[in-house]
């Protein structure tokens, strides 16, 4: 190793050697500005294996070296804050000082670093908003004094480990950076809406995963990327998620699968799924199994029951099929919802009104999307109804308020004319489960003619 480092010195030196041999102060103090600029410009580029030249000490090595200017316990979040800082160092080589009682040469050198202390630099959420106030932030000086023994026919710097340090200081300081890696900080998830791990009809399927509470608490966090297999068959790799207050919920939905991924009832096709999920420099957190059943659903039928003995319908008209629904609904703050101050009973609107619109509220903790329909009728009774010919049709999930979350049921339209209408919610997208229906009446009227 010392033969290695003393030819690699020789090599380095060798266009100085012969300007000072033998030669006058000036230069001496030209060779050792010249080879002050070699160390500087190594230094900067951290190459470890050409600084290890510098040393006299025989016992320092490369590698040693390589842990002030790259600690090998740095994450992917700390090495890239680590190699921004470094690629904003400049440096800036003064006049050395020749003394030829103690045959050495004393040069400054001042080192320009992009300060990553600003308040720009702070406040970056991300390593790549990191980078980039990085390349604006303010300059703060470094200035180190290198000291150059040029008393035999190889020069070597005296103190090499002092200006490695100071200029690579901010390695060994405390940034606030995530330690270690995302996977140390995760606590446990679980799948959603299946304990069990099994999903019958369904057209999504998901995981929640929670984390240490502190983990938030630190600066560039990284996000998580996760893949879903079906039967061992990768059908979705997902971009970059990030981690909120109360952890991360990762789906796997028809809109992500497209129709191939779906049976004819519009749910996900049966199998086993497994859902691989890693941070987002691809270091495993958690894998998680699950089942998805198909059981064949027949269309359920539904009717409405006439309304000729209450023709302004002042009383709420609803009826809910599913008694699991009804378990997470408070059916008492739920019914036909007034947007236009049209309304001329509980379940009668003006015929002014341009949306109607019934407000289902739920458990907060309801994220089930529902279907839905509605149909049009000139008689009380709904004798003329068409099953196959919904006037209009959409679905939603629950819209979170202050206190509670709705499912906001909407029929908007520009011409609602005068008659019947009734709604028909689903709990599935091939719209054959119906959870509820309600009824109401758009009257002749407007409401100016009613106030």
């Amino acid at each position: 190793m010392k033969i290695k480092r003393e030819i690699t010195a020789v090599l380095i030196a060798a266009s100085m050697i012969f300007a000072f041999c033998g030669c006058g102060k000036g230069k001496k103090t030209e060779a050792a500005k010249n080879y002050c600029i070699s160390f500087c410009e190594d230094v900067k580029n951290g190459d470890a294996d050409r600084l290890a030249s510098y040393y006299a000490d025989p016992s320092v090595t490369a590698e040693s070296l390589k842990e002030i200017i790259s600690p090998s316990s740095f994450n992917s979040e700390e090495a890239a804050f680590s190699d921004t800082v470094k690629a904003s160092l400049r440096y800036n080589v003064q006049e050395p000082v020749y003394d030829s009682r103690t045959k050495s040469a004393t040069v400054y050198v001042s080192w320009g670093q992009a300060d990553y202390s600003c308040e720009e630099a702070l406040n970056a959420g991300t390593v790549t908003t990191f980078k980039t106030s990085m390349s604006s932030a303010p300059e703060k000086i470094i200035t180190t004094c290198v000291t150059i023994d040029m008393s035999g026919d190889i020069l070597w710097i005296t103190n090499p480990d002092d200006i490695l340090n100071e200029v690579y200081a901010f390695n060994s300081e405390d940034h606030g950076i995530m330690k270690g890696l995302l996977s140390d900080y995760y606590t446990g998830g679980d799948l959603v809406l299946a304990p069990k791990g099994t999903y019958s009809n369904t057209d999504s399927i998901g995981v929640r995963l929670n984390f240490n509470k502190d983990l938030l608490n630190n600066r560039f966090v990284p996000g998580v990327i996760y893949t879903v297999a079906r039967d061992d068959e990768v059908i979705y790799t997902s971009g970059v998620v990030y981690i909120g207050e109360d952890g991360i919920r990762l789906d796997l939905t028809s809109d992500m699968t497209g129709k191939e991924g779906l049976n004819e009832d519009g749910f996900l096709l049966a199998g086993n799924y497994t859902f691989m999920v890693f941070d987002e420099h691809s270091k495993e957190i958690a894998r998680f199994d699950c089942v998805v059943e198909n059981v064949k659903l027949e269309k359920e039928t539904f009717e409405f029951e006439d309304h000729k003995e209450d023709y302004y319908l002042s009383n709420l008209v609803y009826e809910f099929k599913d008694s699991d629904l009804m378990g997470e609904a408070y059916v008492f703050n739920s019914g036909w919802w007034d947007y236009d101050g049209t309304s001329v009973g509980k379940s009668a609107f003006a015929s002014n009104t341009s949306v109607i619109g019934f407000s289902l509220a739920v458990s907060t903790k309801n994220e089930t999307e529902l279907y839905y329909e509605y149909f049009y009728s000139e008689e009380s009774d709904f004798a003329d109804l068409d099953v196959n010919a919904p006037v209009y049709q959409g679905s939603c999930i629950p819209s979170l308020y202050e206190d509670q979350a709705c499912y906001d049921l909407d029929y908007p339209s520009k011409d609602l004319k005068p008659g019947f209408y009734g709604l028909v919610v689903y709990g599935d997208a091939a719209k054959k489960h119906v959870v509820m229906t309600a009824a109401c009446i758009v009257v002749e009227e407007t409401s100016d003619d009613l106030n």
